[in-house]
């Protein structure tokens, strides 16, 4: 049986599929287009689906969508009818989108270039169920509690519940318009970072600044024992004016959420590209420990509810890598899972597995280890790339593959590193990596200089090898999808300086030999060279979405000051 999942007309868009519950294939649109954040529907991501499954449209069993237009109708409607006037903006977009949505068997079928009369059932998965089952389902927990927490899905921003077996149970929500990602995206883009997806630099920000305006956002977003918590809705303008938004097939876009109260409260706003002071660091920090404080609130409740030990995350505000990292210190939980893609792309796997065992009643049988599930290219394929090139190269052993690489690291040059299936999700996983040496602080401003063009506040991943994480970092629970952020211990820190944040923090991914042996045995090899079992990891792209392809490692090798460039079993210099 084969069950297509897709999120589509909103950030992010993709697609999954999965056969008898074993998940074949999931990737971002972008990854095809190269448009980053792409929203629209995701033809691309689903002819690669059906591709990676060897079937036709045809041979489709389900297809499913991360969208329910009838879920919560009546409060949409009570909503419109007493917001008239602002109905233009964030609902109206969301409403102008639903007929597509309706429409998924035309829409795939048009995508497709095929006849809408294929035999697939047609589900609409509410958005947060489809998170809440994109990390409960494919976790390694028998039963967990579950919190899904973003900006909006389906008129909802936060929903919790239960999960156990193949069920789940919802047991709270929070409705439009109270919603923490509002607040981070409004509070983003007051700081000067517009554009969507731009959260992640306020977190990276917020370390520099002290917390001192803490009870201003304590005003903002309320915490509350009955509904979870609320926010102060005069400090924005989506609820009384509407903001605009566009959902095409381009980077979405998101006009100014934040209202002029909060310019009364902080200041005026800060203009992108504008310098950076200790009030946008401070305010950074400020947002950063309520969004902490008020996920902690929840996550306590939560337990209480529940009872249950263990954990699973999803939405976009589990993207927040800094406030993940704390869980485990600031509630009863003891083990955490958040999928690599816990964001609005992941919900076109949370489709696939809300249909397959909710649905369907069918049992667990999957769980989601590693995020390498898009497109790989065998040596063969990069062989005539490689021969077109302008570049020496050379084609090596396995052996000499990862030996090479690791001494390339060790000598201080910027490794590009193409191998395998590329990663789902945001995060660069030692598949479509650059790596440099961490023991060289200088190598944060070379790579910004030569290569990445990041904000210097923003800080840089290690990827440590999953046995020895104890041995540099003060938590050990693994974090196999870079979404921890764990303090370095005091006596490591002058030894992977370029991953160490300057409060004392890193990104850290754990690496495990099973899940990328490749990747496990070129840390392995830096460590034998150096005896640090580290090596710093970023994204392998140049302000675009990560490389999917060999000829697009190949060109992004080419424009920017890259030193080496793995490419499969080849070696390629300039």
């Amino acid at each position: 049986m084969y069950i297509l999942g897709i999120n589509a007309y909103h950030g992010d868009a993709s697609a999954a599929i999965i056969q008898d519950g074993q998940l074949i294939a999931a990737v971002e649109e972008e990854r095809f287009n190269r448009k980053k954040h792409c929203a629209g529907f995701p033809a691309a991501a689903v002819r690669y689906c059906l591709r990676a499954a060897n079937i036709s449209v045809g041979e489709l069993d389900h297809v499913g969508i991360s969208r329910d237009p009838s879920a919560h109708l009546h409060k949409k409607i009570l909503y419109s009818i007493t917001r008239v006037s602002s109905i233009s903006g964030l609902i109206a977009a969301r409403l102008a989108n639903a007929a597509k949505v309706h429409d998924l068997r035309e829409e795939l079928a048009r995508a497709l270039e095929v006849a809408p009369q294929f035999r697939a059932k047609i589900h609409k998965v509410e958005h947060h169920r489809a998170h809440m089952a994109s990390c409960f389902l494919v976790s390694p927990f028998d039963r967990a509690a579950i919190l899904s927490i973003d900006g909006f899905g389906d008129f909802i921003s936060t929903m919790w519940g239960v999960g156990e077996n193949n069920q789940m149970e919802v047991l709270g929500q929070i409705e439009y318009p109270h919603s923490a990602g509002i607040v981070y995206t409004a509070t983003s883009q007051y700081l000067g970072f517009p554009k969507y997806g731009d959260e992640g630099k306020v977190m990276g920000l917020a370390p520099y600044g002290r917390p001192r305006y803490l009870e201003q956002f304590r005003d903002i977003i309320r915490t509350d024992a009955v509904a979870g918590f609320k926010l102060d809705v005069n400090y924005f303008k989506h609820d009384s004016e509407g903001v605009d938004m566009t959902w095409e097939d381009g980077s979405p876009t998101i006009g100014r959420i934040f209202s002029d109260k909060f310019i009364d409260t902080f200041g005026p706003a800060r203009q992108a590209g504008e310098p950076l002071t200790s009030l946008h660091e401070d305010i950074a920090a400020s947002l950063q420990a309520r969004l902490e404080e008020v996920t902690f609130h929840l996550l306590n409740q939560l337990y209480r509810q529940t009872k249950a030990d263990r954990l699973c995350l999803a939405g976009g505000v589990a993207y927040n890598s800094v406030m993940n990292g704390k869980i485990l210190l600031n509630s009863p939980f003891r083990e955490v899972f958040v999928q690599p893609a816990a964001g609005d792309s992941g919900t076109a796997l949370g489709v696939c597995y809300y249909i397959h065992n909710v649905l369907l009643k069918q049992p667990r049988s999957f769980v989601m280890e590693h995020a390498y599930t898009g497109p790989e290219f065998a040596n063969e394929q990069i062989d005539g790339v490689v021969r077109r090139s302008d570049f020496e190269w050379r084609e090596l052993s396995d052996r000499e593959l990862t030996q090479a690489a690791a001494q390339a690291v060790a000598d201080g040059k910027i490794v590009g590193w193409f191998q395998g299936r590329m990663e789902f999700g945001p995060r660069a996983l030692g598949n479509r990596s650059i790596v440099v040496d961490p023991r060289r602080a200088e190598m944060k401003d070379i790579l910004n200089a030569r290569i990445k063009k990041r904000e210097p506040f923003r800080p840089f991943a290690p990827s440590i090898l999953e046995e020895r994480v104890g041995d540099y970092f003060e938590q050990t629970h693994p974090s196999p999808a870079m979404l921890m952020v764990y303090q370095v211990r005091q006596d490591k820190r002058s030894a992977i300086p370029a991953v160490t944040h300057v409060d004392g923090s890193g990104r850290l991914q754990t690496v495990a030999r099973s899940t990328n042996p490749r990747y496990h045995e070129l840390i392995s090899e830096f460590e034998r060279l150096t005896g640090v079992p580290v090596i710093l990891n970023t994204s392998f792209n140049e302000d675009e979405p990560i490389v999917c392809t060999p000829e697009e490692a190949l060109n992004c090798f080419q424009r920017t000051r890259m030193d080496v460039l793995f490419l499969g079993n080849y070696m390629l210099q300039r």
